[in-house]
């Protein structure tokens, strides 16, 4: 006799199907990750229960909310690419890793599953990596309407593994107004955790947001983004180093602000603990206007505002750096954040700042109306030039050349202002683990983009590279040997499987419990190819015995693959 036993373990699930190689020269194998294709897999959650390796040689479908469920491990090649299906998001839970190591020459792309000249941002969710670093809020749950993307703990150098040299191309899924995913997105990711040379594109959230946790990450990029470029928040303290960003004049948040630099900690008058203090130094934010041509010709209607927004009692840092392009300087708000910039724990030192607007009646850049003293404590920052409070061109700051979006050369002239700093630029309190150099910004003056640390790996044309050219389309992806779901869900005490199958052959249908174990065979039996049908399974009529409520799952399964969903039986 089957009986219905009730754990709290989820049963392994199968991860993809794989769909065979083509007969034609050049075609990959094509494997689905996730529940499935289109769109009623869309939020679907699906747990990665055991240690997975992906392979270059084939090319993968992200599809659902994929977890990579904890203690287990996800390894991604050098080379591979990750196309992501419509809201398709990588979550790599609290205690899991991820072990994402591309190559200059080989970089991990993750992108958009439509064709070149479709895609938009928003096509697909993005990726989200949670650790066990110390946040400032209790348990929290990550944003992107992720049910089980819960984050931070006690283990400051928690280690969730490596992504480096990796891709992020137009994700930020919109689950609903205001609840997008971001690009790259990290919840208390520890120290122990090795993130660098990322790229984010058309990201239709921020590019990058930290929540709490203390990962160091260097050279990283973010490109046409529609919200904000860096975003920290809940306790980050990590230091970052070579930042560029180049915002995208059509690409902006028409929900609220576009700005550059955003950071919050929690609270006004009692700031929450551990603060947000992370520590930007040579980063080149680059906004709209992006050259003179674009000064006052931004597109009606755009929310593009302030270089850096510091706020609720961050003491954010930034260093050696340029931002410009964007319509306003810095907004500094509220008491607290306004107090730790007066005694140097919020610093914005040996930075150039370049804005074409005064907002309200500000007598500078800067935002007077919520800290009358902005200008002020800017001017006397240390190697910072009061000349940058002041309206002028983008021109003034001397980049090479900024003319052609998708092959931009950010690189100061031989008269820029970036050209020197002195040598004592960086804070004395972080000055162990930056590099010193001898240029303000992101990019060594005199070298060209070939010799910069963005070539090799960088695409800053998204939008028309072909990741899969000898294929015959997408449409050849999608194509399930099976397919199957079940209603009502969940149900008391019967529910109706439907299913499809493509190919003539044997066909089984099982149901199963949390503890992988059979619970009943609905279906064993051969089809003709292309068949449809429908299954009823009473969990009160289970062999004599009676199922208890809970979690179970459905697997249908022929010889070319299977679909294993879960279901709910509620009593």
């Amino acid at each position: 006799m089957k009986s219905c036993i009730k754990t709290c373990l989820l049963a392994v699930l199968i991860v993809g199907v794989v769909l065979a190689s083509q007969a034609s020269a050049g075609w990959k194998p094509q494997v689905v990750l996730g529940p499935g294709t289109g769109p009623d897999h869309v939020a679907e959650p699906f747990y990665q229960q055991w240690n997975r390796t992906l392979s270059a040689d084939t090319l993968y479908i992200l599809t659902g909310f994929y977890y990579v469920d904890s203690t287990y491990s996800l390894t991604i090649p050098e080379g591979t690419v990750c196309m992501g299906d419509t809201g398709a998001t990588l979550v790599i839970q609290r205690g899991a890793e991820i072990h994402a190591r591309g190559t200059v020459e080989r970089p991990i792309v993750f992108t958009s599953m439509k064709d070149p000249g479709d895609r938009e941002a928003g096509d697909w969710g993005g990726v989200v990596i949670l650790g066990e670093a110390p946040v400032n809020q209790v348990n929290p749950v990550i944003e992107g309407g992720l049910l089980d993307g819960y984050y931070g703990g006690n283990v400051p150098d928690d280690d969730s593994g490596e992504f480096y040299y990796c891709r992020i191309e137009w994700p930020g899924y919109r689950i609903q107004e205001g609840n997008e995913v971001n690009g790259l997105t990290m919840g208390g990711v520890g120290t122990g955790t090795e993130i660098h040379h990322v790229q984010v594109s058309y990201s239709n959230d921020d590019s990058f947001e930290w929540f709490g946790g203390g990962c160091d990450m260097d050279y990283l990029v973010a490109y046409g983004g529609l919200d904000d470029v860096f975003d920290t928040d809940f306790g980050h303290s990590g230091r970052h180093q070579f930042c560029f960003a180049l915002r995208d004049p059509d690409y902006f948040d028409d929900a609220g602000q576009a700005n550059g630099y955003e950071s919050d900690n929690m609270g006004s008058a009692n700031p929450v603990v551990p603060r947000t203090q992370p520590t930007f130094a040579n980063c080149t934010i680059v906004g709209p206007e992006y050259n003179d041509g674009m000064v006052g010709n931004l597109p009606p209607g755009h929310t593009f505002e302030y270089s850096a927004v510091l706020r609720r009692c961050t003491q954010h840092k930034i260093h050696n750096s340029v931002i410009m392009g964007f319509p306003y300087g810095l907004s500094v708000r509220d008491g607290c954040t306004s107090a730790d910039a007066l005694t140097d724990t919020l610093n914005v030192h040996y930075t150039s700042i370049q804005a074409t607007l005064r907002p309200g009646t500000s007598t500078s850049v800067h935002d007077e109306g919520r800290w009358a003293g902005v200008t002020a404590w800017f001017n006397a920052e240390p190697g910072n030039n009061a000349t940058h409070s002041q309206p002028r061109n983008p021109s003034t700051v001397g980049l090479t050349n900024m003319a052609n979006f998708n092959d931009p050369d950010p690189t100061p002239t031989g008269t820029s202002e970036l050209v020197t700093v002195p040598a004592n630029w960086l804070h004395s309190d972080v000055s162990t683990y930056f590099q010193q150099v001898s240029y303000r910004g992101a990019f060594e003056p005199g070298k060209t983009m070939d010799e910069q640390w963005t070539a090799g790996w960088t695409n800053f044309d998204p939008q028309n590279t072909d990741y899969d050219p000898v294929a015959a389309g997408v449409d050849e992806v999608v194509t399930r040997p099976v397919a199957a779901r079940n209603y009502p869900n969940p149900f008391n005490p019967v529910t109706n499987i439907a299913y499809s199958v493509r190919e003539a052959g044997p066909v089984t249908i099982d149901v199963l419990n949390v503890a992988g174990k059979v619970v009943r065979t609905l279906l064993d039996t051969d089809v003709q190819a292309n068949t449809e049908g429908t299954v009823v399974w009473n969990g009160r009529d289970d062999h004599g015995t009676e199922c208890a409520s809970g979690v179970y799952f459905y697997r249908v399964k022929t010889d070319k693959g299977s679909e294993t969903r879960k279901m709910v039986m509620l009593k």
